[in-house]
């Protein structure tokens, strides 16, 4: 490619006031590996930049119980496929902090890849499970709504289970404004139960959420997170195995589960309210505890 092909100006590409790109990551966890192996509460962020120019990104980390820290400006080249590993990369900022989320500012278009090695333990009867390898991209936007189409929780007897596996999920909000923000967690059970779950997303912090002993067992459930404030919400799912051994599927497996920001916006969810109101003819259902 000849020199001048390379040096591709900014502005014949797009102004550069209309480049910056805002990523959020809400289900960040660091641990410390040293307890049960290297990669064990360890996270990956790869970076990608496809534009034709360098570009500098500004992360700010959030924790669920102290302040954000501004983390150095870390620039990518034009095409660049860089990786930062938390917290072998920044012990200060990332050792040992449990929760977090991050805000990415960069001056040109970039995707980022959040690649977590969970340090979680498992539930009380199998403690000694820590979880495998999740991966999800960074979410390009904050909303007042996030949906989530497959809530699950399954405790099965050994002896009776359909299948040898227990499920149980995380949810993580991230709260990046300077006020706090009220969140209701509304679950759409397949039964045609309803419950609502309500918490405060400090500002500026992120919430962990484990659904384990707090939702219906073995019901699947619709998820619709509802908040005051512009927020990020993620959810994760942890499936372990109910015997000990591989080949008796004792095996255990870490996965994002897929969530979207609004997909109705927040007046429409209104009209929709006032257009299917309840059935009033229906038993009300208590908020689980």
């Amino acid at each position: 490619m000849a020199e001048h092909e390379r040096s591709v100006k900014r502005t014949n590409f797009v102004k550069e006031e209309e480049m910056p790109c805002v990523l959020y990551i809400a289900n960040g966890f660091s641990a410390d590996p040293a307890e049960v192996g290297e990669y064990y509460g360890r996270t990956e962020l790869r970076f990608w930049n496809p534009t034709p120019f360098d570009t500098t990104v500004r992360m700010t980390v959030y924790y669920s119980d102290r302040d954000p820290v501004q983390l150095p400006e870390y620039p990518i080249k034009a095409g660049g496929n860089p990786l930062l590993v938390y917290p072998k990369d920044d012990p200060k900022n990332f050792k040992d902090v449990g929760p977090w989320g991050m805000k990415l500012i960069s001056d040109s278009i970039i995707m980022v890849d959040h690649i977590g090695g969970r340090g979680r333990k498992g539930p009380p009867e199998h403690e000694k499970y820590r979880g495998g390898c999740n991966d999800s991209l960074a979410k390009d936007r904050l909303s007042r709504l996030w949906y989530f189409s497959d809530g699950l929780a399954l405790v099965w007897d050994p002896d009776k289970a359909p299948f040898p596996f227990n499920e149980f999920e995380w949810y993580h909000i991230l709260n990046p404004n300077k006020n706090d923000a009220q969140v209701t967690m509304k679950c759409y059970y397949s039964d045609g139960s309803r419950a609502d779950y309500e918490y405060t997303v400090e500002a500026e912090r992120v919430l962990f959420i484990d659904n384990y002993g707090m939702v219906k067992t073995n019901n699947p459930f619709g998820i619709r997170f509802v908040s005051d404030q512009p927020v990020v919400a993620e959810s994760e799912r942890f499936i372990y195995g109910l015997r000990g051994g591989f080949k008796e599927w004792g095996a255990h497996l870490h996965c994002h589960r897929p969530g979207l920001p609004a997909p109705l916006t927040w007046n429409e969810e209104d009209v929709v309210a006032e257009r299917h109101p309840p059935d009033k003819t229906k038993s009300k259902v208590s908020r689980l505890t």
